[in-house]
């Protein structure tokens, strides 16, 4: 959905879409959109060509967990806040009076995340749906917070099954030393 902000028809309009999983084009390497994402919210014009898109945004993701690769349902729920600032003034650094919320411009910071310059005006929604389901991933996606994950040596999934893969580890810095115990003891080595 395309929200085309020269034809707004008052200073302040509400916008609520379904957007269908297809619709936010996204690797699915990277997760699956499990069914359409939801978005509540409103539209608000500022001074200057500015405008601000607030609401609540919702999707349920299937993600794969990072320690036994099973897919995960992950429900996202969060809150948009974007302002829409036209290019040219983001390029001179400037957020328009109305924007800044005071009487003059006001120096923008370069990290900002809520303002999104813009060439045309237009706020298509399948993308900030995108960002905000980027955004929302966990850093390491865990189908639950106790996963056992995958056993190194035959690969069972140590949360529906038990293996009897002996999990010792030796260090192999340690290889040379060992060889020189065994020489001259003239057995095994002791553990």
């Amino acid at each position: 959905m395309v929200i085309d902000l020269t034809t707004l028809p008052a200073d302040r309009v509400p916008v609520v879409a379904d957007l269908p999983p297809a619709a936010l084009d996204v690797p699915a390497d990277d997760f699956v959109v499990e069914a359409p994402v939801h978005f509540d919210g409103e539209v608000e014009r500022g001074s200057a060509e500015t405008y601000h898109l607030r609401g609540r945004l919702t999707a349920t993701l299937s993600l794969s967990c990072a320690r036994c690769a099973e897919s995960f349902p992950f429900p996202v729920a969060t809150d948009v806040e974007l302002r829409f600032v036209p290019a040219a003034v983001e390029r001179a650094g400037l957020v328009p009076a109305a924007a800044a919320g005071d009487d003059d411009g006001r120096e923008m910071e370069d990290d900002d995340p809520s303002i999104v310059p813009y060439d045309e005006p237009r706020i298509d929604l399948a993308q900030v749906a995108r960002e905000q389901c980027y955004l929302a991933l966990p850093m390491k996606p865990l189908c639950r917070e106790d996963c056992q994950g995958l056993c190194p040596h035959c690969g069972v999934n140590r949360n529906v099954a038990t293996c009897t893969c002996e999990n010792r580890w030796e260090d192999p810095r340690l290889a040379g030393l060992k060889s020189l115990l065994k020489d001259a003891d003239g057995s095994a080595p002791r553990e």
